[in-house]
């Protein structure tokens, strides 16, 4: 609110300027309503009123001598405006000396009246804007307290910076904030040399990222495109994006996080151009959700396998699923560095070396990229770790595993142990218990069991012979130890399974 002092020595006149205005409604307290020029001199000393509304002859202080004194203290000077009668324009000319731009005759017309309070409260409004931005600049305490904000090491500002906060929230209806990502020294003086005439707080962010703090109503747009408009011209390609105007400094992160989000998300999926405003942006939901464990588990397969064409079948048909979904680009990337992952783990099984393919994971980890660029990365590397599979495979035979795997299908209803198999193929039993679990994230003796379960459910279906007999023909010698990983992995009894399957077959 702003404070308003009325003075006027006729009881009439000094009531007519108190009710004859809705002050509340054009955000005055009158903080004062004084009979003669020493009560008005107490007033503004003690409240700093914004506005003074003064009658030119009163007792013991005139208006002139009142405005004279006031101009001599040391205080946020108020506005003026001096009422006079006809004939005292020797007054008025001496008040305009005193820089008073606003003088009106009595008795006021309405008209007048209303235009000059509509001027006066406008120049009032931009007299708080400079103040706050001046203050905004100036400061040094604050880009660095809202600068720890948005990196997430939140802890209540310094009491100098929480002051100032406090103080510049009373002067807003809401603050924006802009976020800017590039190169960062470049992104660093563009932001910087806007800030000042726009009256922005500069905030200088680790990384390829910096941003502008603008009270809302300030053309938060109209700086945004400015901003583009300079990485344009530099030849620098990043991104503007507009957060949501929240209320206090202190709800900034909230602005920050979704222009950071519908940067990342408008980037990943259409190549950025432009400012965004994340409030159109974030119309368009984001999803959270990891691709099928199946699709991911067949294209490992099939990069095992080297087989080219069913790794990309897969690949697009999951990127397509990103795309369709709009799938949030932290989970792309987490799925594209685990498929990465594993096909850097398949090639060391085989005996090559995982040194090339760092430079790929720091693209996965640090690079902006679309969602094109990623799965064209992602291919690429795929491929060429086929490639080197292929090599390794030509020259160094089979892979030790793959032969055990094959050894194990083609034997799964023999007696085995892990020591009869390792020296079947001439390696240590440890190692190879160890090699196969990572390989397969379950020892030979489960494998063993799968392969054995799996057969026997294929002749619960298609054969009639009794459970009894494909026990001991898939390798089982005790019919409860069948039964215990049986129902283990299918949840039914033998004959329950059987007897479920052929009501589904009809």
């Amino acid at each position: 609110m702003y404070k308003v002092v009325l003075a006027d020595d006729e009881i009439i006149a000094l009531e007519g300027l108190r009710t004859q205005t809705d002050w509340e409604e054009l955000g005055f307290e009158i903080c004062g309503a004084c009979e003669n020029g020493e009560e008005a001199l107490a007033a503004i000393i003690h409240n700093s009123p914004d506005l003074v509304i003064t009658d030119i002859r009163m007792p013991e202080i005139d208006g002139l001598e009142l405005i004279g004194r006031v101009r001599s203290l040391q205080m946020e000077q108020p506005i003026f405006i001096v009422l006079s009668g006809y004939g005292e324009f020797e007054y008025a000319r001496t008040a305009i000396r005193y820089g008073v731009r606003h003088y009106l005759l009595k008795p006021v017309v309405e008209a007048e009246w209303d235009k000059i309070l509509t001027d006066i409260t406008d120049e009032l409004e931009l007299r708080v804007k400079q103040r706050m931005q001046q203050s905004m600049l100036e400061s040094r305490l604050l880009p660095l307290a809202i600068a720890r904000m948005l990196e997430g090491h939140w802890a209540e500002p310094e009491e100098e910076a929480a002051e100032q906060m406090d103080r510049l929230d009373e002067t807003v209806t809401g603050w924006t904030y802009l976020h800017v990502e590039g190169h960062s020294s470049t992104i660093t003086e563009l932001c910087r040399e806007l800030a000042g005439p726009a009256g922005a707080l500069f905030i200088d962010l680790p990384g390829d990222q910096a941003g502008l703090v603008v009270e809302s109503s300030a053309g938060a747009a109209g700086l945004a495109e400015q901003l583009y408009a300079g990485l344009t011209r530099i030849g620098v390609k990043g991104s503007v994006s507009i957060g949501p105007s929240v209320r206090s400094l202190r709800e900034l992160p909230v602005s920050y996080r979704e222009a950071a989000g519908a940067a990342a998300r408008h980037y990943f999926y259409s190549g950025g151009y432009g400012p965004l405003d994340s409030a159109i942006e974030g119309e368009g939901q984001v999803n959270y959700n990891l691709p099928a464990t199946e699709l991911i588990e067949e294209m490992i397969s099939a990069v095992e396998r080297l087989n080219e064409q069913k790794v990309l079948e897969k690949l697009n048909e999951m990127f397509s699923m990103f795309k369709e979904n709009r799938t949030d680009p932290g989970v792309v990337q987490m799925t594209s560095m685990d498929i990465m992952l594993r096909s850097m783990e398949l090639l060391k099984e085989f005996g090559g070396a995982d040194d090339p393919w760092i430079g790929s994971l720091d693209f996965f980890r640090t690079e902006p990229k679309s969602l094109e660029s990623l799965q064209a990365t992602l291919q690429s590397a795929l491929i060429t770790c086929m490639n080197s599979i292929r090599q390794h495979k030509e020259r160094n035979s089979e892979h030790p595993l793959i032969r055990v795997e094959c050894f194990l299908r083609d034997h799964y209803s023999r007696h085995l142990t892990v020591k009869e198999v390792a020296e079947h193929f001439y390696i240590n039993p440890v190692y190879l218990g160890q090699a196969f679990i990572k390989k397969h994230g379950i020892s030979i003796l489960e494998y063993i069991h799968n392969l054995r379960i799996e057969a026997a459910k294929k002749r619960l279906i298609e054969t009639h012979d009794t459970v009894r007999s494909i026990v001991e023909s898939v390798g089982y010698v005790h019919y409860h130890h069948f039964l215990r990983e049986f129902e283990k992995r299918t949840a039914l009894k033998p004959v329950a399974f059987r007897e479920q399957a052929q009501s589904e077959q009809g």
